[in-house]
């Protein structure tokens, strides 16, 4: 009984992985709304029941992957920011050092160049302007937990908004680092990617005046 069980959930996960990835494939080739459940069963290998056993529609499932994409990238940050050690006196400012240098140091061009072609050209799509939002609310809540969680001495309005700051900020990066680089996953996209980040923290570090 036992081994039927554990079969069965060793099924349930390979089909619901094998939705996601074939769901982010059809997004990048064709693009949110350009492709149907009957496309996405044929591309996963699996029926229709099956797809809507695991997700409400196709976009259901190019979200996940992107949710999952968005994850990887939150627990680099989180990983990379439990290996530093705390400062030694705490402030806003040390707060601030501590997450810029956290971001500037996870490796995020991969991630990156992954998401920007599973939105692909759907930036537009209701589903895009959705998530956009949910996905910000996300990242910007589970950095501020991380970030509050080493400085239980920090005051959490003062921590989050730090955290919306940067996180908003690497949203422009972003979208500048795609307009330059086609976002491309190359050793010279990474570098400008450095160069737009460095400026945005500056920018963050020590205002816009002068």
């Amino acid at each position: 009984m036992l081994e039927s069980d554990d079969r069965r959930r060793q099924v349930k996960s390979a089909n619901r992985r094998a939705i996601m990835d074939a769901a982010a494939a059809l997004a990048e080739e064709r693009g949110l709304g350009h492709f149907t459940v009957k496309d996405l069963a044929e591309r996963a290998g699996v029926s229709r029941r099956t797809i809507f056993n695991h997700f409400a529609s196709v976009d259901d499932a190019v979200y996940a992957r992107l949710s999952e994409l968005l994850g990887v990238v939150v627990d680099d940050f989180v990983e990379i920011a439990d290996a530093t050690p705390l400062p030694a006196t705490p402030s806003t400012g040390a707060v601030f050092e501590q997450l810029a240098d956290v971001i500037e140091r996870t490796a995020l061009v991969r991630s990156l160049s992954h998401i920007a072609r599973l939105v692909g050209t759907s930036e537009d799509h209701p589903a895009t302007v959705l998530w956009r939002h949910e996905v910000l609310q996300s990242v910007t809540a589970r950095l501020t937990a991380e970030v509050t969680r080493r400085n239980p001495q920090s005051d959490p309005f003062t921590v989050a908004l730090l955290a919306g700051s940067l996180i908003n900020a690497m949203v422009v990066t972003f979208e500048q680092w795609e307009r330059e680089t086609g976002a491309a996953d190359t050793p010279g996209s990474r570098r400008v990617w450095q160069r737009l980040l460095r400026t945005a923290v500056e920018h963050l570090r020590h205002g816009f005046a002068g």
